[in-house]
C-alpha cells in the first residue's frame, strides 16, 4: 500500500505527487471551519472535465467554486488551499463543515475512477480523516460523518448529482474501495518498517563457509573482500566478530611471510599518542623479523585485525597491494575456520 501522507501547516505532505495552488489558497474561499470539531468528514464530487480546467476555474473570482483538492487521473493531487480553517466553495451549505474532493472524469461522470485515482482519494482521505478526527466510513446524510458524495446535501447543497450521473451510481459506489485502502494505510503504519535493502554488493554470510571459499563463491578473493569491508567500515575498523575471525585465521597460521611485505600498524609515540607506522618483512635494518603475521603483531603490540583493516585503510587506492594480497589470500586459503554467521561483507 502507499506511504502515508500527513498534514503540515495546512498542506498535504508525503510521498505523492502533490502540488500547490498559485495563488495560495485560490481566489475562491474563506477562513472559517471549525478544526477539529465542527468537521464532518470529506465529499466526493467530479469535475465532468480535466484537472487543468478545474484549475482555470477554480482561480477565476467570477466562478465562486472551489475544493480543497483535486485528483487526476494518474493519481497526482493539486491542493487548493489549506486544511486547517479555509473554506471551499463546493457544497453550499455545507461548506464550514466538509472538506472537498475533485476527480477528473474526461467529461463523463460515468467513467469510473482509475486505480491511481482511488489510492490517491484513499491517502487524502486517511490524512484528513486523522487530521480532522472523522471516521474512515461512508456518510450518506449531511447528519453522519465520513467520507461523503454531494448529492447528500440535496437543494441546501445546491441539488446536485454530484459524483455521479443519473441513472447511474459509477463513482459513488467506488467510495467502499476508497476507504479499504484508506484503512490498509492507516493499519499499515502500526507496522514494524521493513529492515532496509542492504546496499549494493553487500553480503550476508550463513556460517558454512571460510573467508576464502565465501569470497570465491561471489567471484572475488578474499583480500579483496577484507579492503572492501574495510573501506566501508566506520573507521576502517571490523566489527568484533570479523575482527575476531581474522585474529583467529592469523594466529592459527604458521607460514612465514616473504620479504618486502609492508604492513601498517598503530604505535605509541613518545607522547604516547597513538601513530601510524609501517613496517617492511625482510628488511635488514630490523633487529629481528618477527613470523608470521601473528607473531609480528605481538612484537608491535598489536593484533592482526588491526595490521590488515591499518594495511587496506592506508594502502594506495585503499587496497592491499599484490604481494600483500597474494599472502593474505595465501593465509585464509589455507584455513578451515569456518565465518560466524550473520556477518556484513563488501565484494
Amino acid at each position: 500500500m502507499a506511504g502515508r501522507l500527513r498534514v503540515v501547516d495546512g498542506r498535504l505532505k508525503g510521498p505523492a505527487s502533490i502540488t500547490y495552488n498559485n495563488p495560495w489558497p485560490c481566489p475562491n474561499g474563506q477562513w472559517g471551519m471549525r478544526i477539529p470539531h465542527g468537521v464532518m468528514g470529506v465529499v466526493m464530487h467530479t469535475m465532468v472535465g480535466n484537472l487543468p480546467g478545474t484549475i482555470t476555474v477554480f482561480n477565476n473570482p467570477g466562478y465562486q467554486a472551489s475544493a480543497h483538492f483535486g485528483i487526476d487521473q494518474n493519481g497526482h493531487i493539486h491542493q487548493f488551499g489549506p486544511v486547517n480553517g479555509w473554506v471551499a466553495w463546493a457544497e453550499e451549505a455545507g461548506n464550514e463543515n466538509w472538506y472537498s474532493i475533485e476527480h477528473a472524469d474526461n467529461g463523463n461522470p460515468n467513467n469510473p475512477l482509475t486505480d491511481a485515482q482511488i489510492t490517491a482519494s484513499a491517502r487524502v482521505v486517511e490524512a484528513l480523516s486523522a487530521f480532522a478526527s472523522f471516521p474512515l466510513r461512508e456518510a450518506n446524510r449531511t447528519s453522519e460523518r465520513g467520507y461523503g458524495v454531494h448529492y447528500m446535501g440535496g437543494a441546501e447543497w445546491g441539488g446536485h448529482s454530484c459524483p455521479d450521473q443519473p441513472p447511474r451510481h459509477v463513482r459513488s459506489h467506488q467510495r467502499p474501495e476508497i476507504l479499504r485502502r484508506a484503512g490498509a494505510i492507516r493499519h499499515d503504519q502500526h507496522k514494524p518498517l521493513p529492515p532496509p535493502p542492504p546496499p549494493p554488493g553487500t553480503l550476508v554470510t550463513d556460517g558454512t563457509l571460510g573467508l576464502a571459499a565465501f569470497a570465491a563463491s561471489n567471484h572475488v578473493q578474499a583480500a579483496d573482500m577484507l579492503s572492501k569491508t574495510a573501506e566501508a567500515a566506520a573507521n576502517g575498523e571490523y566489527v568484533p566478530a570479523l575482527a575476531t575471525y581474522i585474529d583467529t585465521v592469523f594466529g592459527t597460521d604458521t607460514v612465514e611471510m616473504p620479504d618486502n611485505l609492508v604492513w601498517y600498524y598503530q604505535q605509541k609515540s613518545p607522547a604516547g599518542e597513538p601513530a601510524l607506522a609501517t613496517w617492511h618483512t625482510g628488511q635488514a635494518n630490523h633487529p629481528q623479523d618477527p613470523q608470521p603475521l601473528s607473531a609480528l603483531a605481538t612484537f608491535v603490540d598489536t593484533d592482526a585485525q588491526s595490521i590488515i583493516s591499518l594495511t587496506a585503510e592506508n594502502s594506495p587506492g585503499k587496497a592491499f597491494q599484490g604481494a600483500e594480497a597474494d599472502y593474505i589470500n595465501g593465509v585464509f586459503s589455507r584455513s578451515e575456520v569456518l565465518l560466524p554467521a550473520g556477518l556484513t561483507l563488501r565484494a
